[in-house]
């Protein structure tokens, strides 16, 4: 195997790629990739899109392991949509979120994993030793860009920014965090990261904004129906009784939610 090749496997294994959505590919924004620029950190670029779906850029080379089928290069960055990957749609919570560089939203899953939310679009910047992380975050940027710039503030579908007004539209009524999640039927750790979340964005990302009229436990089985759907549409339509039209409507009520869009 080609050592592009082999280091692409990376990202299956990284799980920065993000699965197909109901009956059809995964979805394939017009919008520009970002990288680190040609160089970084003294690392050439070592992998560059292949084709209008792959996002994908790593720097460096990687030692392969004896018997393994792929490596690790030294950094990486994927671009995804700020609809399938954002904190909300994840399973996994960030153990830390902030502004970074203005107004994009940064979430660390680990201390060389980050995913940054700006505009329409979610980059998630991955290094294999910690001292690049924070150098990596500085340089990351459009590919047309010659200097990193300002970041804007993430956009997020209306069904993530629901779910962030279910706990502030609560917030002066109960007050505590374990107050509000009991109010919602959210974990303690889930209503703290969607507080957090709110205060970063401002009032104004939320302004008109209504609370969800689903409870948790129909947004989860929802979550799991568009999950199930993304492969197999046609036998999840039968097992549901609908039609997969009738199924594609159904789970968009959960857009941005699913981890894919």
């Amino acid at each position: 195997m080609a050592r592009t090749g082999r280091i692409a496997l990376l990202v299956a294994l990284c799980a920065l790629l993000l699965p197909a959505s109901v009956g059809g590919a995964a979805s394939k924004s017009p919008e520009e990739a970002w990288w680190l620029g040609p160089y970084f950190a003294g690392m050439r670029v070592t992998h560059e899109p292949e084709a209008s779906w792959d996002k994908f850029y790593a720097y460096g080379e990687c030692e392969l392991p004896e018997g393994e089928g792929g490596c690790s290069p030294p950094a990486q960055v994927q671009t995804t949509t700020s609809c399938d990957r954002n904190p909300i749609a994840l399973d996994r919570l960030p153990y830390e979120v902030y502004l970074l560089r203005g107004g994009g939203l940064a979430a660390t899953y680990e201390s060389t994993a980050v995913d940054i939310g700006t505009g329409r679009q979610t980059v998630t910047v991955y290094t294999n030793e910690f001292p690049l992380v924070g150098a990596a975050l500085s340089e990351v940027r459009l590919h047309s860009q010659p200097e990193p710039q300002p970041l804007a503030p993430p956009v997020y579908p209306l069904p993530v920014l629901r779910e962030l007004v279910r706990v502030t539209a609560v917030e002066d009524k109960y007050g505590s965090v374990r107050a509000i999640a009991k109010a919602t039927e959210l974990a303690p750790a889930e209503a703290r990261l969607r507080l957090r979340i709110a205060e970063l964005l401002g009032p104004e990302a939320l302004a008109g904004v209504r609370p969800p009229t689903m409870s948790i436990e129909t947004v989860e089985r929802l979550r799991q129906l568009s999950f199930n759907a993304q492969y197999d549409p046609v036998r999840t339509a039968r097992e549901e009784g609908i039609s997969v039209a009738k199924l594609k409507q159904k789970v968009r009520r959960v857009r941005g939610l699913a981890g894919f869009c």
